[in-house]
């Protein structure tokens, strides 16, 4: 077999191997990013909801009903639709910045992904060389002195398919988390848009959305080690950070997502060290495949 190929793919392995490290360690900044960028979304989210919420206010609020005569015959009416204008202008404020929040942190990625372009071309190129060498030396595993090699490559490799399923697990289980806390966020807007509905389940009594529920049974399927969290048991009448307050029930909900919302903090807290870990290893199997092939070069021109 002439080796002039093989020493081919070497040198050029050699001379772009540098970028592997950078480009990895670029993608690990990325999703670090995305990770970081996932409250503010969810801000945003929340503020979208109460301008709905608020417009929904005022909608009941200017429509003739049983409340608003009761509100009318009281002289109670035009605060309240005040009280409901200046909700919808604080959500609105809200909307503004958590907009602008969201796209620096898009424009932090961006500005890491433009960076780490170049890095990434030169990477796809690093790992088809890597191909097309160990096809060039099939049929060559069986020469002595690779064994030993071969053995500590693939123990990376399944390393780094184990912390990669784990990763992909955990995001899964996040999404789920994510579905639940959505699901008590149209729940609480659906509780203050019909308050009859709230009346007919009676008082002391908990509404949960069956979604909610399967998403948080299917999560703690998933993963196990998911942490538990406790009850909301303390109603706290409080205004939130647009001026609305809630009913037990409606609060209830809003403190089981803070709850939620740890959950997801601890789900982005491990996948980040998983996700350290596998860069790390992800590096030391590109240096080990290199060396592995540069023994099995040195093999096959000893017994040439």
């Amino acid at each position: 077999m002439s080796t002039q190929s093989i020493d081919e793919l070497v040198h050029a392995i050699a001379n772009i191997a540098h970028v592997e490290q950078p480009c990895l360690e670029n993608l690990l900044t990325i999703k670090k990013l995305e990770i970081a960028k996932e409250p503010i979304d969810k801000e945003y989210m929340d503020a979208v909801k109460k301008v709905t919420m608020w417009e929904t206010t005022i909608k009941d609020l200017e429509s003739w009903s049983v409340q608003w005569l009761l509100l009318k015959l009281t002289c109670g009416l035009q605060a309240e639709k005040d009280h409901a204008a200046s909700g919808l202008k604080k959500a609105t404020d809200l909307v503004a910045e958590s907009t602008l929040k969201v796209q620096s942190e898009k424009d932090k990625i961006h500005e890491v992904e433009v960076q780490n372009e170049k890095y990434a071309i030169e990477y796809r190129t690093l790992q088809k060389y890597r191909e097309d060498l160990d096809d060039l030396f099939n049929g060559m595993d069986a020469l002595a002195g690779q064994i030993i090699m071969k053995s500590d490559l693939q123990e990376l490799k399944d390393e780094s398919t184990d912390l990669f399923e784990k990763i992909q697990i955990l995001e899964k289980v996040k999404e789920l988390i994510k579905e639940a806390d959505m699901a008590l966020l149209e729940a609480i807007l659906e509780l203050r848009a019909s308050t009859a509905k709230e009346k007919s389940m009676g008082a002391g009594k908990v509404y949960f959305p069956e979604t909610a529920f399967e998403c948080l049974q299917e999560a703690r399927r998933l993963y196990p080690d998911l942490p538990g969290f406790k009850s909301p048991t303390e109603y706290v009448k409080e205004q939130d950070n647009t001026g609305a307050y809630y009913s037990p029930m409606q609060k209830y909900l809003w403190d089981v997502r803070k709850r939620l919302g740890e959950l997801i903090t601890w789900c982005a807290d491990e996948a980040l060290v998983l996700l350290e870990r596998e860069t790390q290893v992800q590096v030391r199997l590109g240096q080990k495949t290199d060396e592995y092939n540069y023994e099995r070069r040195r093999i096959l021109k000893e017994s040439s």
